[in-house]
């Protein structure tokens, strides 16, 4: 379960891109298990260069000049910055935004079509029952240290992730592994105790990170087998790499990459139009005309996993009704919801984004019907009326839930609007679910196992979702399993546990002249690999 938390001015809509992918971090939450973000920024700490572990090929990446050719030191502006360096204990989408690809590399990767390929490992070989994964490791891979990578550094790190006392955000996409075990130098066995076809993808996301097995420090330093090597960590303002040299693979045309640190969405805007950054993720939605205007910027608009959920708690007497449900979801303009987000955001009709193999639109399961709404909750015995209370984490802006509010007044549904800190919500919504209606942005990718969960906070229990969801994981093949997930996804829709709002848009603003830098999920992972520049 992932939230994005990046706040948002409160008498506005002024959505930034969400923190989103494998895991996230929140500043208010010591929960790693639950893949929460915690962490805005540390705007107006004291930069401190806590590590460097390398010297630049080119101008130093935190000012001056910038250089040209393959000295050129790109700068990144983001909005959330890293608690911590460790990969393998701190959760936080912006951890994994900077160091995966960069500097730490996974056993497995998807490609640009979101397909599985190899990565650090050729694509395992699996048992005839599912239940055995055989991974080779490549040849002539080194750490950035010079230090070749071995079957033990792979073991070491993957034990961090499956052991039974593992502090890792991603453990749960590894319950099913019950033995790792290196059988030579270049040979990965890991047993499941039950087949499990999301263990593939798990090795793409940071469970699948190899990290040195005598590597010091995680917490201020990081040294992987990445294209990059870590310089140094400016805490409130930037993280720096520059070029590995050394990398097995093919190696960056620009000298280092600095991720440059925003927690106001001006600040991030002036830097772009400015100069003082190449490139800016996360950018303030209503600050985007700005940046169009800018003959010196190219604006991009790309895709997230950022599910904009209106959740219901299915145990409480009046949401209990599916009726009830869907009358609510068809009581509200989703359109009208995203033209108040200036237009960025897509409509979503279930729990699957089109990233994930298994989408299928499901949008006219509950379309804009205010009218059917009217009858639905008419036949569920609420001719007369109903009130439900909205809880919503104070981190979002106030006139979502105000939208919401307008919309379902309109169909005789009175919500009282209550804002609460976040701790409040995890405690309150999250742990206790004692709540009738919340907002909160799921952004993980491939996350619809969370409805076959009936403890979950929507309290959502489906038999034959948990059934279609057990075939789904048990599959020994991709195709099967998106299959089941499929019928899943429509059972979901139709039952309506929560309601979809929106998925949230991914917009990037860079220099004319740089190309070749992500544009979907960037606040997720940033791979800067690729970046070229003209001019």
């Amino acid at each position: 379960m992932l939230f994005s938390t990046v706040p948002a001015r409160r008498t506005r809509w002024k959505w930034v891109a969400p923190a989103i992918a494998g895991v996230l971090v929140l500043a208010a939450c010591s929960s790693s298990k639950a893949g929460i973000n915690t962490s805005p920024g540390t705007s107006g700490v004291p930069a401190s260069s806590v590590a460097d572990t390398g010297s630049s090929t080119g101008p130093d990446s935190t000012g001056g000049t910038p250089a040209t050719g393959s000295d050129r030191i790109i700068r990144v502006g983001a909005v959330l910055e890293p608690t911590s360096l460790d990969i393998l204990t701190t959760a936080g989408a912006a951890l994994d935004q900077a160091l995966l690809d960069n500097v730490y590399e996974t056993l497995l990767k998807t490609d640009d079509s979101g397909d599985i390929i190899a990565g650090l490992a050729d694509m395992p070989k699996i048992s005839a029952d599912g239940l055995t994964y055989t991974l080779t490791i490549k040849s002539g891979v080194t750490f950035s240290d010079g230090h070749p990578l071995t079957s033990a550094d792979v073991l070491w790190s993957l034990q961090q992730v499956t052991g039974p006392d593992s502090k890792s955000p991603k453990a749960t996409s590894f319950k099913s592994v019950t033995a790792v075990d290196a059988t030579d130098q270049k040979t990965i066995v890991i047993t499941l105790s039950v087949a499990d076809s999301g263990v593939e993808y798990a090795l793409t996301q940071r469970g699948g990170a190899v990290v040195e097995k005598d590597a010091t420090d995680l917490k201020a330093n990081a040294l992987g087998t990445g294209p990059f090597k870590f310089k140094s960590w400016n805490q409130g303002t930037s993280l720096d790499f520059v070029r590995n040299d050394s990398y097995w693979g093919p190696k960056p045309t620009i000298g280092g990459v600095s991720f440059v640190y925003f927690t106001d969405a001006n600040a991030l805007v002036n830097a772009a139009t400015s100069g003082d950054i190449d490139i800016a993720t996360g950018i303030n939605t209503d600050l985007v005309e700005i940046l169009k205007s800018d003959s010196k910027l190219v604006v991009n608009t790309g895709t997230t996993t950022g599910k904009y959920t209106l959740g219901f708690n299915n145990t409480r007497k009046a949401l209990a009704d599916q009726r009830v449900r869907l009358a609510i979801r068809e009581a509200i303009d989703h359109t009208g919801l995203i033209a108040l987000n200036n237009g960025y955001g897509t409509l979503l009709g279930g729990p699957v984004p089109p990233s994930d193999p298994w989408y299928e639109d499901l949008t006219s399961v509950a379309p804009h019907d205010p009218a059917h709404a009217k009858q639905l909750l008419s036949d569920a015995g609420y001719a007369s009326g109903l009130t439900l209370d909205l809880v919503v984490p104070n981190i979002y802006p106030t006139n979502m839930s105000e939208f919401i509010a307008s919309e379902l007044k309109k169909v005789g549904v009175t919500v009282n609007v209550k804002p609460v800190e976040f701790s409040v919500w995890l405690d309150q919504v999250y742990k206790q679910a004692d709540y009738d209606m919340t907002i909160v942005d799921h952004v993980e990718a491939r996350d619809i196992a969370n409805f076959a969960n009936p403890d979950y906070y929507w309290r959502y229990n489906s038999k034959v979702v948990q059934d279609l969801i057990g075939k789904a994981q048990a599959a020994t093949t991709q195709d099967a399993a998106s299959g089941f997930y499929k019928q899943a996804a429509r059972q979901i829709s139709e039952d309506s546990p929560v309601d979809w709002l929106f998925l949230a848009a991914d917009v990037t603003a860079a220099k004319t002249g740089v190309t070749g830098y992500p544009l979907n999920n960037t606040q997720s992972r940033f791979d800067a690999s690729r970046i070229t520049v003209s001019g």
